[in-house]
């Protein structure tokens, strides 16, 4: 039951529940504004209370555009309640439930933007005690920004350490501390780890953060279709819009946010390295070897085939031999969950070049063998190939086996939906 609010609001759509706290859509009607109402519920303790409070009131005294606006709350007998900034609710945590990789270059300026926001409404006297992906906001049409205010708390305040460990997962794609960011994507530097090691550790307040990301240079590949981007987010956004209101219609509740691992970014085909004279160590030379690897079909939900012998083509070096997907007559979900390759690599590779049909949807996948449950591979890397080539940085694996797993297939020109890849290479 939402308490009583002042009649200004106006409930419109459940948008589900935060942990104990009630989220719903509303309109302010004296402004004609969109907010979010978060509240308790009517027999929520008094301790509980002053726990939901006490942020609030200290990000209602913050002004920074990295920190969610929050404009009025109250609290009587029939509940607590807090009217917030309404910035479309579309968190980290949804790009990933979209399916969606989050842009490396549009994230990190907003890194900076996070902590200073913490560290300001630090000096309001607030701590947050429960940051999450799922309490960052983040879509083009706004900066990224710190919400969830009233969760319930840690112990002890650890808000610097979580938005680092946020933001070292939201690049690297995993929770393992020993997966670094200067690992998997081009162009960060090793300095980005060291900044994010000493946040976690303890060692940084949230200005101190702020200050050590504004220091950290950024060099992604400046040819990447901003179009093409632009279009797979809107489509994202679109599919996690179109969920919350189905949902909220339903009267269903969106649970506590995924905590699915985060995805690695995928980036632009990376400009050639010009040779060197004999005898000169260049490292970048040395990071762009393409390591011999060796394809095969993999169809553990088909027939087990799927032209088996064109899959060579894919490591031949020749972009004019291709190895494609047969024809499928209706969308490849509604027939079976995906089909793909599988790639033995010698060495450990740090990227994984893809040149093959735009709009495929594929997920990445690393095993020590080859298990016949496409489940059970370890799942690194989810997007959307590009037009053209898609680089997509990896985890560092060594050796072991590569699953290249294709989950939906666009329209082709035979009526049917398929793929083709003309070259999957490995580099390290």
């Amino acid at each position: 039951m939402p308490p009583r609010l002042p009649d200004r609001y106006s409930l419109n759509v459940r948008l589900g529940r935060d942990r104990d706290v009630e989220e719903w859509l509303a309109t302010d009607e004296q402004l004609d504004r969109p907010v979010l109402i978060r509240f308790l519920p009517p027999d929520a303790s008094p301790e509980r209370i002053e726990t939901f409070l006490a942020p609030v009131r200290a990000a209602a005294a913050t002004t920074h555009q990295h920190v969610q606006k929050v404009y009025a709350a109250g609290s009587d007998g029939n509940g607590t309640y807090a009217a917030c900034e309404w910035d479309g609710a579309v968190s980290i945590s949804d790009r990933l439930a979209a399916g969606e990789t989050l842009p490396v270059e549009e994230f990190l300026p907003n890194a900076a933007g996070l902590a200073d926001g913490l560290a300001t409404f630090h000096a309001a006297g607030g701590i947050h005690g429960a940051i999450d992906a799922s309490t960052i906001h983040f879509s083009r049409a706004h900066p990224a920004k710190l919400g969830g205010f009233g969760r319930t708390p840690e112990p002890r305040d650890t808000d610097t350490r979580d938005l680092a460990r946020v933001l070292r997962e939201a690049v690297t794609g995993t929770p393992e501390a020993s997966v670094r960011p200067s690992h998997v994507v081009e162009g960060l530097p090793a300095t980005l780890d060291d900044v994010l090691d000493r946040a976690e550790r303890g060692e940084l307040d949230a200005a101190q953060l702020a200050a050590g990301l504004r220091g950290i240079p950024f060099t992604a590949g400046h040819d990447r279709d901003r179009s093409t981007g632009m279009i797979r987010w809107s489509v994202a956004f679109a599919i996690v819009a179109m969920t919350i209101i189905a949902t909220a219609a339903a009267g269903l509740a969106i649970g506590d946010r995924s905590n699915a691992p985060f995805l690695y970014p995928v980036e632009a085909e990376p400009t050639p390295t010009p040779s060197v004279p004999a005898g000169t160590r260049d490292l970048e030379v040395v990071q762009r070897v393409t390591l011999p690897s060796r394809p095969s079909v993999y169809d553990p939900l088909g027939d087990g085939t799927e032209l088996d012998d064109l899959v060579g083509n894919v490591v031949d070096g020749d972009p004019d031999t291709v190895w494609t997907t047969e024809s499928y007559s209706r969308p490849l979900r509604e027939i079976k969950n995906g089909v793909g390759l599988t790639l033995e690599v010698d060495g450990s590779p740090t990227r994984l070049l893809v040149t093959g049909t735009g709009g495929t949807a594929y997920r990445i996948g690393w095993s020590d063998d080859r298990p016949d449950d496409p489940e059970a591979w370890q799942n690194v890397a989810t997007g959307i190939l590009l037009p053209g080539t898609t680089t997509i940085g990896l985890p560092d694996r060594e050796g072991g086996v590569w699953l290249l797993w294709f989950r939906d297939l666009p329209p082709d020109d035979r009526g049917g939906y398929s793929t083709t890849i003309a070259e999957a290479r490995f580099t390290g």
